[in-house]
């Protein structure tokens, strides 16, 4: 009997070694929710390649990279693995990946390496390339229009003081959520992201380039001042308390708000924009949403977001990194990503430059040009994971009233500089 297509995966368990597999078995394992879609890609592979079979093993983000280092340390784990933009170099340097640039050089792929964005971030202090950019996306505001007509609101907020006011007169006249977003601070917390959005559009950033080396380029009263803003939600009460208790951005509550129409502004991936105006649709067919979606509040620097997305690289114990490769070009290939992976964008300038957004995703196709890669944030020493766990740590003990501002913001960069010196 052909064992199971598809296996999901619970933190801390081991699985079995990459190289244990029959000479044309693969296993890619996938960390997103559409696991049927990448099987039906998957089925798709095994027939254009016969005799080539391909296990689909899941996982949540929040445990799958710390899993698969743990694997691959000792030989196990996935043939091709699905990562962050952010996680190649880290993993590249740890030995868990396999460094493709002889591939790319016999077997280029697509309309070749250079048509696709974000390649630095896959390239290892050795010079090394770890990974393709496969999907790209970056996160922009979501409303609901008519809560905005019901709150007397007219324009959409370009700063953000006009967001604050705009979520606060929603709550003050209707008594709905405003801008609803979690502000807990536990693991893949949502406040790092909102935190560098603030500070980017103002000019600051936690770690910027210092002539051959970094330095923190913000102060601790910077920090302190984004730190007060979101707090000032939860204090004046059109972001509930209870989100101090939510820290994902894909948390039922925030959709559901958004959904049922008891919260008027969210900020979101398009995953998540596309889940919410799937969801209303369903529940009320014919019905026109009612959603807009738009660029993020900015400051003297403008509207700035992160250059987010997926790459797929290559496990360093492998014994079939050919047909491992093919795997990833066909992966990436653009009629693939639109039939079976269309919650994200091709992290490729070509198909990327073709993209349809339609009307109610019109924010992300404006956002996407505003979006930075996270820069020296991965070039230095210091570990974006590291740096988003400490922000989430030191926000969410300002928010419960542990420390004050300034104390939980000198804790922050004295952590960011001590991790610089290394």
């Amino acid at each position: 009997m052909r064992r199971s297509r598809l296996v999901s995966i619970l933190a801390g368990f081991a699985m079995g070694a990459a190289g244990a597999a029959s000479a044309q078995d693969l296993t890619f394992r996938f960390n997103d929710s559409e696991a049927d879609a990448m099987r039906a890609a998957l089925d798709k592979f095994e027939a254009e390649n016969p005799g080539v079979s391909v296990e689909l093993q899941t996982i949540a983000w929040s445990e799958s990279r710390q899993q698969f280092l743990r694997e691959a340390a000792v030989g196990e784990g996935p043939d091709v693995v699905h990562i962050a933009f952010v996680w190649p170099r880290d993993m590249g340097a740890a030995g868990a990946l396999l460094p493709i640039n002889d591939m790319l050089e016999s077997d280029p792929i697509q309309a070749g390496f250079d048509d696709f964005i974000a390649t630095e971030l896959a390239v290892g202090a050795d010079g090394n390339i770890y990974g393709v950019p496969w999907t790209t996306d970056t996160w922009a505001m979501i409303y609901r229009t008519d809560v905005l007509e019901e709150a007397g609101i007219d324009k959409i907020p370009t700063t953000w003081e006009e967001l604050r006011d705009a979520s606060r007169t929603i709550h003050e006249k209707t008594g709905k959520v405003g801008f609803g977003f979690p502000a807990g601070s536990g693991s893949q917390n949502t406040i790092w992201f909102l935190a560098n959005y603030y500070w980017w559009s103002n000019d600051h950033a936690l770690v910027v380039p210092d002539g051959d080396g970094f330095k923190t380029g913000i102060t601790a009263d910077e920090i302190a001042e984004a730190m007060e803003y979101y707090h000032s939600f939860i204090k004046e009460g059109h972001n509930p308390e209870a989100m101090l208790g939510v820290t994902e951005w894909f948390d039922p509550a925030i959709l559901e708000g958004m959904i049922s129409g008891e919260q008027g502004i969210a900020i979101v991936p398009p995953q998540q924009a596309k889940e919410i105006l799937a969801a209303f649709e369903e529940r009320n067919p014919g019905v026109e949403p009612p959603f807009v979606t738009s660029t993020t509040p900015g400051g003297p620097a403008g509207p700035k977001t992160h250059l987010g997305g997926r790459m797929l690289g290559i496990n360093a114990n492998t014994e079939n990194p050919e047909i491992a490769w093919k795997l990833i070009e066909f992966m990436t290939r653009p009629d693939i990503l639109a039939e079976h992976y269309g919650n994200q964008f091709p992290a490729q300038k070509t198909p990327l430059g073709k993209a349809e957004f339609g009307p109610a995703l019109a924010g992300f196709a404006a956002q996407l040009p505003l979006a930075r890669s996270w820069g020296a944030y991965s070039d230095g020493p210091a570990q974006i994971g590291t740096m988003w766990n400490d922000t989430g740590r030191a926000f969410g003990s300002a928010f419960i009233g542990e420390v004050d501002y300034d104390a939980a913001a000198a804790e922050l960069l004295a952590s960011v500089e001590e991790q610089l010196k290394q």
